[in-house]
């Protein structure tokens, strides 16, 4: 049975098809993750004109059929082209980082009306930013998203013995975290342990190991494992987690660390809890060769 499904919808993923075809995969609030094949969208006379864009914003409307998962496009008319995310290029790495991640980890019709708001925000946020903020911005968003699916890190506790890290000034606060100042020292610190989800304090990181590396996560012949931080990075990384996106866009002062950049310690950690998961965009930013 045939029916017409009219969404709102962001444009994830477009494809060449054929010679005058095109693949495109779309994430909406009601249905998820849709893969539409929009009928004649490379000729010049298309119908469709910017709505296919990537990271375009449109109102699609389709034909769904439950025995398929690729439908027709019927229409898009576009309502947001997010033309601020193509230049500088710091832009649009941090919008494809961002949409490159949703791409991956959501299912095929499973709605998510939260990470979509979330996506629409920080694409909001991102299209006026500084080129300095953008890094910021990807890491706080992937912090978010995270946890929307099920996997925010804790950032207040060691994992095992529930107990705060020494010296810490996040247990008791969170969207209100003053920016810290860089701390090369070992006082108060702890670790950030991929595996088992959040931090970890030195005596019970001395007691139990980190878990097995996937071989997803081996990089360069060395394994990802826990990672020491100190008070400043550490609050840092609340700071990602809690703050909104226009505000951290607005900050002149970002965190600072003198430690591993949060956006290493953040692929480590969706590289554990999303897995299998290779992602292209990050691969890229971190110098290494990027996947086929």
């Amino acid at each position: 049975m045939r029916r017409i499904v009219r969404s709102e919808a962001l444009c994830l993923r477009v494809r060449d098809f054929h010679e005058s075809s095109k693949l495109v995969t779309f994430f909406t609030p009601e249905q998820g993750k849709v893969a539409c094949l929009a009928k004649g969208a490379r000729r010049l006379k298309s119908r469709f004109g910017a709505a296919l864009d990537l990271f375009a914003q449109s109102r699609i409307i389709y034909y769904w059929r439950e025995t398929r998962d690729l439908y027709t496009l019927s229409d898009a008319e576009l309502t947001r082209s997010f033309s601020g995310l193509v230049q500088p290029p710091e832009r649009f790495l941090a919008a494809e980082q961002m949409t490159e991640f949703v791409l991956r980890v959501i299912p095929v019709h499973d709605p998510n009306p939260q990470l979509h708001q979330l996506l629409l925000n920080y694409l909001s946020t991102l299209e006026t930013a500084s080129p300095g903020h953008c890094s910021a911005l990807v890491c706080s968003f992937l912090l978010k998203a995270a946890s929307f699916l099920g996997f925010r890190p804790e950032l207040r506790r060691c994992v095992v013995c529930r107990r705060p890290p020494p010296e810490s000034q996040i247990q008791n606060r969170e969207p209100k975290i003053q920016n810290p100042k860089p701390n090369s020292g070992t006082s108060g610190a702890c670790y950030f342990d991929p595996a088992r989800g959040g931090i970890i304090c030195s005596a019970c990181a001395a007691e139990h190991p980190p878990f097995p590396t996937p071989k997803s996560q081996i990089q360069n012949g060395k394994p990802k494992t826990q990672t020491l931080l100190d008070p400043a990075a550490l609050d840092a990384l609340c700071y990602l987690l809690y703050t909104p996106a226009a505000q951290i866009a607005a900050d002149p002062n970002l965190p600072l660390t003198s430690q591993a950049p949060p956006l290493s310690l953040l692929s480590s950690f969706l590289y554990h809890h999303f897995d299998p998961l290779l992602l292209n965009s990050l691969r890229w930013q971190q110098g290494l060769k990027p996947s086929p």
